[in-house]
């Protein structure tokens, strides 16, 4: 038998080890598990490159835009999903509301609406309308209302408060086929977004 044999198996641990009580180990983990949790949801608010500065300097300002096709290396975001075209809307409440008309044309299109951060607060899917199009107007969280914002008469149907002065607008319409493309580009193009007149 030669002296490696005869060694201890399992070998023991070093030490260091043994004078470590468990209630350290289990408060490390916990501690490296909230660190992760908090680090997980400061990255989209603390990141330098989050989708909505890029937007900034795309889109203008209270206008719809719509998007090209998702091509190879021509995308407005890494990541979009080819199988739509989409209108898109950078709102901006500083100088008041915001007048939305959009054509909802078939079923699979939605309209969503966005904070900077990424949080969707509006959704309305054509599933849920009895008629094709749709407008409204947005209008900012208003302090003195306790999360009220005063009615403002115009020519839309309805309200939306944005939990935030600024916002992206998305009108996604599946594409069937490259043969409807041109035909989903119209209808897309049917969408508004306006800056109310003082």
């Amino acid at each position: 038998m030669t002296a490696t044999s005869a060694q201890q198996w399992p070998p023991k641990p070093p030490r260091w080890v043994s004078d470590v009580g468990w209630r350290t180990v289990v408060g490390g983990l916990l501690a490296g598990g909230i660190i992760h949790i908090l680090a997980t949801f400061a990255a989209p608010v603390l990141g330098s490159g989050n989708a909505f500065a890029k937007l900034r300097a795309t889109l203008p300002e209270n206008a719809m835009v719509v998007v090209p096709p998702v091509a190879p290396g021509k995308q407005i975001l890494p990541y979009v999903p080819p199988d739509a075209m989409y209108a898109m809307c950078r709102f901006d409440l500083t100088a008041g509301p915001v007048n939305v008309t959009a054509l909802i044309a078939d079923t699979g299109w939605v309209l969503s609406m966005h904070t900077p951060q990424g949080d969707n607060f509006y959704v309305m899917p054509r599933q849920l309308l009895r008629r094709d199009e749709v407008s409204f107007t947005i209008v900012p969280r208003s302090p003195t209302e306790h999360g009220r914002s005063p009615k403002i008469a115009g020519p839309t149907d309805s309200q939306v408060v944005s939990p935030t002065v600024e916002g992206l607008i998305v009108v996604r319409a599946p594409l069937k086929g490259i043969a409807w493309q041109a035909e989903t580009e119209a209808q897309l193009k049917r969408s508004g977004c306006t800056q109310v007149k003082g």
